[in-house]
């Protein structure tokens, strides 16, 4: 691999630069994701067509193409943007993308000059990014316990628990959308393994497992609300709630765990508050016509795939979609029944403590449910709301525009996030 990229890099345009470390806005990183997604989609007259006059010469399509499938015949097949940023170089912008094929991760360097056209290009080994420790976690400060969840559908679980003399106040927290693992794991970012241990080391227990989708995959059927998300997480919750250590517990719900954390608590009625965070208030199948439309127009290339998933998701909006068949990974039967569990309503029946925290920076769910929300519970003293404006869906910082490329960029939890959690906690 390492002989074949020199000779993928000496037949380029070469060009000599110091980097510098001043970050630029997303307009170049669109760019590049932009030539990435051509490339990858086969479009090698398209991604040429922004090639600067001296680029195009060395490297019409022709060659483009062949290099390109020589790297794929040697990496395998592409499969997605790791993480990118944009760094000066005297009249130049260099675009690094780590990403990341079938057999190997590889590093391109696609310099942009004024104009936004490409007049270099590099490719090199990468590196698989790795999750680190955020800053705020104390591995002295707690303990770490393996369980598993459940007889017929074995979940992995992991227990946090704080050292020192109990019981204490614990947390069980439940994922989002899709066949999420116990720390929420996208890109090289852990968002619940970042909450779970943030908070244990302030004193909290914390219970976290995979979804049953993880664990199982297609074989975790019929695919339904309360075999993915309320059976799992009410067992999680009564486990909790007999561990001698627990004082009191708590359900964290995130994403779609959020929007459904109201009904987990109406089913465990001894739960003593709710905190939802980046939580949906309206159904799936409305939140992603939202998502969907914003994803295109970041992604003009990749529209055509975008809008046949779009039309699809809009027929569910519209129950006009055959409850048997599947989008984006669950059966159109999904989303009708996930409608039945209205968080606001339900939210008004249990006289609870509630948290709800929103990123600003979130183009998933977005201040739209917050509003909502905030709007129906705003005079409740039993409700807190938490705005964080630099936020994401996951809630890390987020510099620029909103985009998927959040996740590709190793981050973690916000501090601020962490504090206002424990803080919540302890007061309730």
């Amino acid at each position: 691999m390492k002989r074949f990229l020199v000779v993928f890099v000496l037949f380029l345009m070469i060009f000599s630069f110091a980097f510098g470390e001043q970050m630029f806005p997303n307009v170049q990183l669109n760019v590049a994701r932009e030539f990435m997604a051509y490339l990858s989609n086969g479009n090698f007259s398209t991604a040429e067509e922004n090639f600067a006059p001296q680029m195009a010469e060395a490297l019409p399509t022709q060659k483009l193409e062949a290099l390109w499938e020589t790297l794929e015949n040697k990496a395998g097949k592409f499969v997605q943007i790791v993480n990118m940023k944009a760094i000066k170089s005297g009249n130049y912008v260099v675009v690094v993308a780590n990403t990341k094929f079938q057999n190997a991760y590889l590093e391109f360097k696609i310099v942009l000059n004024n104009s936004l056209q490409i007049a270099g290009l590099w490719v090199s080994p990468g590196k698989a990014p790795k999750y680190t420790l955020p800053s705020y976690v104390n591995l002295s400060k707690f303990t770490v316990k393996e369980i598993t969840i459940g007889k017929k559908w074995k979940l992995p679980a992991e227990l946090t628990i704080p050292k020192g003399k109990g019981p204490f106040p614990a947390v069980v927290l439940v994922p989002g959308s899709g066949p999420s693992n116990m720390n929420e794991k996208i890109g090289p970012n852990q968002p619940f393994k970042d909450i779970a241990y943030g908070l244990s080391t302030k004193g909290i227990a914390v219970l976290r497992y995979d979804k049953r989708a993880y664990v199982y995959g297609m074989k975790a059927t019929p695919i339904t609300v309360e075999n993915m998300y309320l059976e799992d997480a009410s067992k999680a919750v009564k486990l909790m709630e007999n561990e001698p250590f627990a004082s009191k517990v708590f359900v964290l719900g995130h994403s779609l765990g959020g929007y459904l954390a109201p009904e987990i608590v109406k089913e465990n009625p001894k739960v003593s508050g709710i905190i939802m965070l980046a939580a949906p208030a309206r159904p799936l199948a409305k939140l992603m016509i939202d998502q969907l439309e914003y994803i295109l127009k970041l992604s003009p290339s990749s529209a055509q795939k975008i809008q046949k998933v779009l039309n699809k998701v809009k027929l569910i909006e519209k129950h006009q979609l055959k409850g048997d068949e599947f989008v984006m990974g669950a059966p159109a039967s999904y989303y009708y029944e996930l409608e039945k569990y209205a968080p606001i309503a339900i939210l008004r029946t249990l006289h609870k403590p509630v948290l709800i925290c929103q990123g600003g920076k979130d183009y998933q769910v977005t201040s739209k449910d917050f509003n909502m929300f905030k709007k129906a519970f705003e005079y409740n003293s039993l409700f807190t709301f938490k705005w964080y404006p630099n936020l994401s869906h996951i809630f890390t910082t987020v510099k620029g525009i909103p985009s998927p490329l959040n996740y590709e960029a190793a981050e973690h939890v916000s501090q601020k996030v962490i504090q206002d959690l424990a803080n919540w906690i302890k007061s309730h």
